[in-house]
């Protein structure tokens, strides 16, 4: 439509701009020097897609563990309500697609459903290597960083990556949020 004081709208196709223009090529050259190589996606690729599995199999194990030790108790506790570990959230720049090349590191967050504690952290830590063996042929060497609630996975091969998994639960929000926080 016409619309007062302002120029008319040109009709018609868009002007046609050359898709090699000096600025293109000066983004595409940026880009493919920031941009991971393959080597490096697969390697993420790989460390998370075994680390999220092994946690599964963890969290398998720990409410397997809980359902024998109350097996004398009742039994009607079925489903997810009983699992310790609620799930795994890919996050910072592994969540958004934003690796850089040479980004070596990568966190993930391990949901629980109490509040985490050095006795779980410890628990996870030890039950981890024993499931990332079911899921792969190579070695991890893990740490626990027990003041920041978090299991430091490190692959023992080239390129070397590593995961922080970092324990939290819906609890501490709702704790923060009654505090003020």
């Amino acid at each position: 439509g016409v619309r007062p004081g302002m120029p008319p709208q040109p009709q018609g196709p868009a002007p046609l701009r050359r898709p090699d223009s000096s600025d293109d090529r000066y983004v595409m050259t940026k880009h493919a020097t920031i941009y991971p190589t393959e080597e490096e996606l697969q390697a993420v690729q790989k460390i998370v897609s075994i680390t999220e599995r092994a946690l599964k199999l963890v969290s398998d194990s720990l409410s397997e563990h809980e359902k024998n030790k109350n097996k004398e108790g009742d039994d009607k506790k079925e489903g997810g309500k009983d699992r310790a570990l609620k799930g795994v959230l890919r996050v910072g720049v592994l969540a958004k697609g934003l690796l850089l090349r040479g980004d070596r590191n990568v966190n993930l967050v391990l949901l629980c459903s109490e509040k985490p504690s050095k006795t779980l952290l410890s628990r996870i830590a030890e039950n981890l290597p024993k499931q990332l063996a079911v899921i792969s042929p190579e070695k991890y060497d893990i740490k626990c960083a027990v003041s920041e609630a978090a299991i430091i996975l490190n692959s023992c091969v080239e390129p070397k990556m590593q995961v922080t998994i970092t324990l939290t639960s819906p609890i501490i929000r709702e704790e923060n949020m009654r505090e003020g926080g």
